[in-house]
């Protein structure tokens, strides 16, 4: 019994100290409202509408960043992704067994073939042009013209001994000539008309060449005509006949006469002797290359526009053509500093 009225007396005492305390607080907080002015009031309200326009900026921009977030994960994945691959191909540069000093060597000899070939594509380039201007000027030349051997680009002598075989390359074709064959058929006509063509004063040309113009002389290439040669006696002409020969666009197919031709040809004792007008020198250099391709070695004599290639008949004339006189000398004209001087008799083309 004296225990609980302990008891109860202990929390009568903590409950007057309760009462008292509570009735303590409420007259501070009555007094401390008491005491506040309008301005506190005033600066208090402001004061919590930046706090809520802060909370608001913030709440938008962990709006916006949670809408960023899934990219900005993709992107350090393909980042992460990228690292992983650039360690795997430095693993495997650092694991290749590169010698620096063959890698110089393969460099320097790359450089060297490529240097070489740059000069030998510069020495073609300006031989072709010299060609080009030597074909523009120049003059026409007969039968027995001394011809250069040639077989670009590598130029080499033909063998000793060895026998031309002639093609022309004119109007944009390539065609041979079958010079003994043409002479033999010429000297047929020739022996056939000796009555009419030899006179006491001498050989009736005009009479010669209106023979050769009234019959066909000549093979599925080329016709025969004559003419008057400077020194007095008759020669043969030799006319392309239309649409004879192989084009240039077709020279260079397996099949074509050109390429036929050539492999009746002996590298070892023949060589072909080109003869070339200014309007086919892309004929001559594309049948060149198939001869040079065949391995037979190729020399050429440039021609003007309106020159003749002409040939002799084979046979030895005693007399000259009736009426001829020897042209007067030329007068001697003084030399033109600008042109090029002539090259040598033995230069290689």
């Amino acid at each position: 019994m004296d225990t609980l009225t302990n008891v109860v007396g202990i929390l009568l005492i903590i409950l007057i100290f309760a009462l008292i305390g509570g009735q303590e607080v409420v007259k501070r907080i009555k007094g401390f409202v008491d005491d506040v002015s309008d301005e506190q009031l005033a600066a208090a309200a402001a004061e919590s509408e930046q706090l809520r326009t802060l909370i608001e900026e913030q709440r938008s921009k962990w709006e916006e960043l949670e809408t960023r977030l899934p990219q900005d994960k993709l992107t350090l994945e393909e980042q992460q992704r990228l690292l992983e691959q650039l360690k795997a191909d430095i693993s495997k540069l650092a694991s290749a067994q590169i010698d620096p000093a063959e890698l110089k060597k393969q460099l320097e000899e790359r450089r060297a073939k490529r240097q070489e070939l740059e000069g030998k594509i510069k020495d073609q380039l300006e031989m072709i042009a010299a060609l080009k201007a030597r074909l523009a000027e120049s003059p026409a030349q007969g039968a027995g013209a001394d011809t250069k051997v040639v077989n670009l680009p590598d130029p080499r002598p033909a063998p000793k001994g060895a026998k031309p075989v002639v093609f022309l390359c004119r109007h944009g074709r390539v065609f041979p000539v079958a010079v003994e064959a043409l002479q033999k058929e010429a000297q047929g006509v020739l022996l056939g008309a000796e009555r009419l063509i030899r006179k006491e004063e001498g050989l009736d040309c005009e009479k010669l060449k209106e023979l050769f113009d009234k019959r066909f002389v000549g093979d599925k290439f080329v016709q025969l005509g004559t003419r008057t040669g400077g020194d007095g006696k008759p020669y043969l002409v030799i006319n392309h006949r239309e649409d004879a020969g192989e084009e240039t666009e077709n020279i260079s197919k397996r099949t074509s006469l050109f390429n036929q031709a050539l492999k009746s040809i002996n590298p070892q004792q023949q060589y072909i002797e080109f003869r070339v007008w200014s309007d086919s020198f892309d004929t001559y250099l594309t049948a060149r290359n198939e001869a040079a391709r065949a391995g037979v070695l190729a020399g050429w004599t440039p021609y003007s526009d309106n020159a003749d290639y002409t040939l002799p008949f084979g046979i030895e004339f005693k007399t000259t053509c009736m009426g001829f006189q020897p042209p007067p000398p030329r007068p001697a004209t003084p030399p033109d500093p600008n042109r090029p001087p002539p090259p040598p008799a033995d230069t290689v083309d």
